[in-house]
C-alpha cells in the first residue's frame, strides 16, 4: 500500500511526515528535501519500531504527497503551524496501546542519551545554541505540557517542578493518565490561530521528543 506523507513549515524548518507512523519525520530548510528523505526516514522509523517491540507492515512504495502547509503568523508574534486532514480522526481506544508504546520508546531513547551524562554536561552551554542539554529537556517538559493544555488537559505551569528530569516525568505521568480521556473525543479546538485534536498533540509530542533526542544526542557528543 502507498503510503502518505505531510510537510508542514516550522520555525525557518520543513518537516515531513508519515501520519500512520506517529513520530516519524524528516526534517530540512528545502521542503523538497525534506519531503525526499522521507522513504529512508520510514525505514529508520520501522526499524526504530521493531527494536521496541512494535512491528510495523504495509507499508509500501510509492509515496503520496498529500498536503504541504506553509507556517503563517498570529497577530505578528505566534507562528501558526499545520492542522492536516489526518490529525482529524478521533483517536480509537484500540490505538492506545500502541501509542503508549510509542511514547514509552521515546523516552527511553531519551533517557538513554542523558543517564550518564554529569551536571556539568548536562549544563553545559554551547555556542550558537539556545539551550543547555537540560535546558532541552525542561523545553521539552513545558512544550508537552502546552500542547495537553491546548485540548484542555493541561495543569497550571505554576505546578510544573523546575528540575528537568522530574519536570519531564511529571508531564508524561499526566499524559498517560489522561490517554483514555482522549479516545473517541471528536471535535477541533482552535486556540490563538492553530487548531488541534488529540491525534495532533499524540503526533506533535512523538515527533518533539525524537527531534530534541537526536539534537541532544549531537550536543552530548560535544559535551565529551
Amino acid at each position: 500500500m502507498p503510503y502518505i506523507v505531510c510537510a508542514e513549515e516550522m520555525d525557518g524548518q520543513w518537516i515531513a511526515h508519515v501520519p500512520d507512523l506517529p513520530g516519524s519525520y524528516s526534517t530540512h530548510k528545502d521542503r523538497e528535501t525534506a519531503i525526499g528523505g522521507m522513504p529512508a526516514a520510514v525505514e529508520v522509523y520501522i526499524a526504530w519500531a521493531g527494536g521496541h517491540g512494535l512491528r510495523i507492515s504495509g507499508l509500501s512504495a510509492p509515496m503520496i504527497v498529500s498536503e504541504v502547509i506553509r507556517a503563517w503568523m498570529y497577530e505578528d508574534d505566534l507562528e501558526v503551524n499545520a492542522f492536516f486532514a489526518s490529525d482529524r480522526p478521533p483517536v480509537t481506544a484500540d490505538e492506545l496501546p500502541e501509542y503508549e508504546l510509542l511514547l514509552g520508546a521515546a523516552r527511553k531513547d531519551l533517557m538513554a542519551e542523558t543517564q550518564n551524562l554529569t551536571q556539568d554536561q548536562l549544563e553545559r552551554e554551547y555556542s550558537g545554541e539556545r539551550w543547555s542539554i537540560a535546558g532541552v529537556l525542561g523545553h521539552l517538559a513545558r512544550a508537552e505540557l502546552w500542547y495537553l493544555d491546548r485540548i484542555g488537559l493541561g495543569f497550571a505551569r505554576a505546578q510544573l517542578t523546575e528540575e528537568p528530569f522530574q519536570a519531564l516525568a511529571q508531564v508524561r505521568e499526566h499524559l498517560r493518565a489522561s490517554l483514555p480521556a482522549l479516545a473517541g473525543r471528536t471535535g477541533a479546538v482552535a486556540l490563538s490561530g492553530e487548531v488541534w485534536t488529540p491525534r495532533k498533540v499524540l503526533r506533535r509530542c512523538l515527533w518533539h521528543e525524537r527531534d530534541h533526542t537526536e539534537h541532544i544526542r549531537k550536543l552530548a557528543a560535544r559535551a565529551r
